[in-house]
C-alpha cells in the first residue's frame, strides 16, 4: 500500500490523487514510506510568576515580628493599586480612625452637645484624607528616586508607605483613650520609620549610603501632607461645629 508523500494517508492502488490533501501520488515500486509522525506537543503550565500576597494577618504579622524577611517577599510580590487599598490600607488605616471616633463621640461626651456628630465629620474626613495621602506620599517617594540612585515605580513606593505604616495604623488602636493614644503615636511612629528605613533599599533599590537622605527628605514631605490633612480636618470640623451651634 501505497502512502501520500504529504499527509501520510494511506492509498489504495490505482489512485492517482490523494483523497486527504489532493498531492499527486507518484507510484513507486514499494510505495511511499509513511511520513514521520509528528513530535509529540507537552503541556507547559504557565509561569507561575511572583507571589500573590498573603493574608492580611499574616502580613501584619509578618511585617511586624520579622521585617527583614518580609521586605524581601513583598519586593517580589505581584498586586495592584487596588487590591493594595481593598485589602490592607482601607482596613488597617480604619483602625484609628475607628478608636478615634469612639473617643470622642463616647469618651469625651461631656465637652459637647451633638458630640456624635462632630466626632463622626472629623473620622470620615480625617480618613478620607488620609487614604489618599498614602498615595499621594508614595507618589512623591517615586519621583524623589532618582535624586537619591533609587528605582521603583509607584505601586513599589505604595508597598513601601502602607506596609511601613502597618505599625502606625496598629497603634492606632490606643487613641480610644486621649493620653493612651499619645504613647501609642508615639511607639508606631518610631517603629513605622524603622519598617520604612528597612524596606526602603528593598523597595527602591536604594544604595545604603542614601538610605538616610532619602528618608529624611520622604518623611519630611510625609511630615508636610499630615500638617496639610490636619489643617483640613480642623477647619471642616470646627465649622461643622459651629454651623450646627453644639458648643455649649
Amino acid at each position: 500500500m501505497a502512502f501520500c508523500g504529504k499527509c501520510g494517508a494511506a492509498i489504495e492502488q490505482g489512485v492517482t490523487f490523494c483523497g486527504i490533501c489532493g498531492t499527486p501520488v507518484q507510484a513507486s515500486p514499494g510505495g511511499s514510506p509513511p511520513p514521520p509522525p509528528p513530535p509529540p506537543v507537552y503541556y507547559s503550565p504557565p509561569s507561575a510568576g511572583a507571589a500573590a500576597a498573603p493574608g492580611m494577618v499574616a502580613r501584619v504579622t509578618n511585617i511586624l515580628t520579622n521585617p527583614k524577611q518580609e521586605w524581601g517577599v513583598i519586593a517580589g510580590e505581584t498586586t495592584s493599586v487596588a487590591a493594595l487599598y481593598s485589602g490592607y490600607i482601607i482596613i488597617l488605616a480604619a483602625i484609628p480612625a475607628v478608636a478615634s471616633f469612639i473617643q470622642l463621640a463616647f469618651i469625651s461626651i461631656g465637652l459637647f452637645r451633638g458630640a456624635m456628630t462632630y466626632a463622626l465629620i472629623a473620622t470620615i474626613v480625617s480618613y478620607v484624607l488620609g487614604l489618599a495621602a498614602v498615595y499621594l506620599a508614595a507618589f512623591i517617594i517615586e519621583k524623589l528616586a532618582p535624586n537619591f540612585q533609587s528605582q521603583g515605580d509607584t505601586l513599589q513606593a505604595l508597598k513601601l508607605v502602607a506596609y511601613a505604616n502597618t505599625a502606625l495604623w496598629v497603634a492606632g488602636v490606643c487613641n480610644i483613650l486621649p493620653f493612651l493614644g499619645i504613647l501609642g503615636m508615639i511607639a508606631g511612629g518610631i517603629y513605622s520609620i524603622y519598617l520604612f528605613y528597612l524596606g526602603l533599599p528593598v523597595m527602591m533599590k536604594t544604595p545604603l549610603d542614601k538610605v538616610i537622605p532619602y528618608m529624611i527628605v520622604s518623611a519630611v514631605v510625609i511630615l508636610i501632607i499630615q500638617m496639610v490633612i490636619v489643617l483640613v480636618v480642623g477647619a471642616i470640623t470646627t465649622g461643622a461645629l459651629v454651623g450646627s451651634r453644639v458648643l455649649y
